[in-house]
């Protein structure tokens, strides 16, 4: 039986939530042995016997109880310090007060640690209503940091970094003790099918100030440690930024004020435990974050607890490949991580069966099914070749150089049948890729854009196409009133697709990003890329005058005035931008400014 020490830091802990947690952790005492692990920080020294007193706690079944308080507020990393220094057992559960496990995560989550690669140090829990929107690989799982609001150790590791750092006080100090472990070669994961409710905010969009304060502190000290003199300098010129913006809650200017003065007043605990940046360890600062982030943060998930008998309809997930076995298996992988149980995958290889065995790795973790054509028959014909195979009562293409984030099929569905529409598309990352090795799938992904974001509107739609392939599922009777694929067609087969099938049902969108879609990074790629695709527009407008949509009057002009309403929000003439800059004295001086700069550059042979 793994034994698992559960770490918990509580300060003044609302009972009945504490209960609640209490109570989802015991669910797997008959399989784990857990060790409950509390540090309180509550100044009122009663807090410690409540705890032990709890009578969740003496019938949790849990193999050792350890309830510690010393009356003052260590902070959150200095207490689960003090746990982890009472424990002893191999994997280490950092939890906050505040959450509440799933059924089944937590043995699913020491499951999937003791099969993981020795390489890992963390397995990060998704958290729900609302997952945190940092980027993670949709493929191998691997993600920038951890969360310490519940996260899985492997204490070989948080032993051989020294823990959390007891100088950070609260926020931050998971991204620090990330680092430092990415620093000594070690991989974090996320893992989405292992979720945690983590109420943390009231509301969509709260800010608070709490978090705030610390966060900027924080930010600036893991600038001393991790960064260079360039992003310390930034770090403080944002922060006298904040300082001049216009304050948004009380208080916030003395707050930030103080941040900055504490972050001065630290510097030489982190200038003095520089960390340096090694292979496969780059840290990032994007503002006061440090990841690239998904939109959708605020995008709500519901607990398996509040639904245990919601409909999970079959969902098919079509791939068409051709003799790319590695990037297929990427493609394949994040199928597997998706977080909807009830899902297949179908592989039509446009040729000989040369992706077969990459196939046959995923038996054990997909319904998946294949097929090779045996000699080249176009996209469009084995797209369609998949549409016949699938099962699915909802279908998702994907191509085998893209991928899909794990909750995507889950978010999609989920909005479609709330809508009640036949279909739905997210967000999804354009991602433009420097490939190293084709064969073996190597790149490096220098950019990613959410290029389209547009609501549902046919005609935009009829004047081109704003869905990417991966990012829409659809229901199996559009295919069977509407047919698949036009197979005389190579490129922009699925905008023709998307034109027939949405011309009586709207989809709707989720502005949330789901997938990823590469396009070359190269200028020379991207110029071919491009030069396919304007050869193939002409022949999918002439497609498009022979549909036929049957519409009142009303209808069609409610289309209109819903194309008006989309594009008066994207369009931007340079017209607008013209009359904004002469409109305003400050740019209209910078403009003036910019022309004369730019002539004498000009005049001297120099490039703008």
């Amino acid at each position: 039986m793994p034994a698992v020490d559960v770490s918990l830091v509580t300060y003044r802990p609302e009972p009945e939530l504490l209960a609640r947690l209490i109570e989802s952790l015991a669910e797997s005492a008959g399989r784990l042995a857990l060790h409950l692990l509390v540090q309180d920080n509550s100044p009122q020294a009663q807090e410690v016997q409540a705890i032990r007193a709890m009578p969740e706690v003496a019938a949790g079944g849990f193999a050792r109880v350890d309830v510690g308080g010393s009356g003052a507020n260590l902070g959150f990393g200095r207490g689960h310090n003090a746990n982890a220094r009472r424990g002893g057992s191999p994997w280490l559960l950092v939890v906050n007060q505040d959450c509440i496990l799933e059924p089944g995560a937590l043995d699913r989550l020491v499951a999937t640690a003791q099969a993981d690669d020795a390489g890992v140090a963390a397995w990060e829990m998704r958290q729900i209503p609302y997952e945190h929107p940092k980027a993670y690989d949709p493929a191998t799982l691997d993600v920038p940091w951890v969360s310490g609001a519940a996260t899985l150790f492997r204490r070989e590791a948080f032993e051989a970094v020294g823990g959390f750092d007891e100088a950070i006080f609260m926020y931050g100090e998971d991204v620090d003790l990330s680092w430092r472990l990415r620093a000594r070669g070690w991989r974090l994961t996320y893992q989405p099918r292992c979720a945690v409710v983590h109420r943390t905010y009231r509301e969509a969009g709260e800010v608070k100030p709490l978090q705030v304060f610390g966060g900027v502190q924080t930010n600036l000290g893991l600038r001393m440690r991790y960064g260079g003199p360039a992003r310390i300098v930034q770090g403080f010129t944002m922060l006298a930024g904040e300082l001049l913006a216009p304050r948004s809650f009380p208080g916030r200017r003395r707050g930030l004020a103080m941040a900055g003065v504490r972050a001065l007043a630290h510097a030489p605990h982190f200038l003095f435990s520089r960390v340096r940046a090694r292979a496969g360890f780059r840290p990032q600062f994007v503002g006061w974050g440090y990841e690239a982030r998904r939109d959708g943060a605020f995008h709500a998930f519901r607990s398996a607890r509040e639904q245990p008998d919601a409909p999970r309809p079959l969902v098919s997930i079509l791939i068409r490949t051709v003799n790319r076995a590695a990037w297929l298996r990427e493609a394949l992988a994040s199928c597997a991580n998706q977080t909807w149980p009830a899902l297949e995958v179908v592989v039509v290889e446009d040729g000989p069966p040369a992706s077969k065995a990459v196939v046959d790795e995923f038996r054990d973790r997909l319904d998946i099914r294949y097929e090779a054509t045996g000699r080249n028959v176009g996209r469009s014909r084995a797209g369609n070749r998949a549409l016949a195979l699938a099962t699915g009562e909802w279908l998702n293409f994907l191509d085998d150089d893209d991928v899909l984030f794990a909750d995507h099929v889950e978010v999609l569905v989920e909005a479609a049948l709330a809508a009640g529409a036949r279909g739905a598309y997210g967000l999804a990352w354009e991602t433009r890729t420097q490939v190293l090795d084709r064969d073996r799938a190597e790149y490096e992904e220098t950019m990613h854009a959410t290029v389209h974001r547009q609501p549902f509107d046919r005609v935009t739609l009829w004047h081109h196409n704003f869905l990417p392939i991966q990012a829409v599922l659809f229901h199996r009777a559009l295919y069977e009133r509407h047919g698949g694929f036009a197979e005389d067609m190579d490129q922009l087969e699925d905008w023709n697709l998307w034109t027939r099938y949405t011309l009586e049902d709207a989809f709707v969108l989720v502005e949330k990003t789901t997938s990823k879609y590469r396009v070359p990074a190269e200028t020379r790629g991207a110029a071919e890329r491009q030069a396919l695709l304007d050869r193939a527009y002409a022949d999918a407008l002439e497609r498009q005058r022979k549909l036929v949509i049957t519409a009142s009057v009303r209808a069609i002009a409610e289309m209109a005035e819903a194309h008006a309403r989309h594009q008066a929000i994207i369009g931007v003439t340079r017209q607008d931008v013209r009359r904004f800059v002469l409109g305003n004295r400050l740019l209209a001086r910078l403009a003036a400014w910019r022309r004369p700069l730019f002539d004498r550059l000009r005049r001297r042979g120099l490039p703008r």
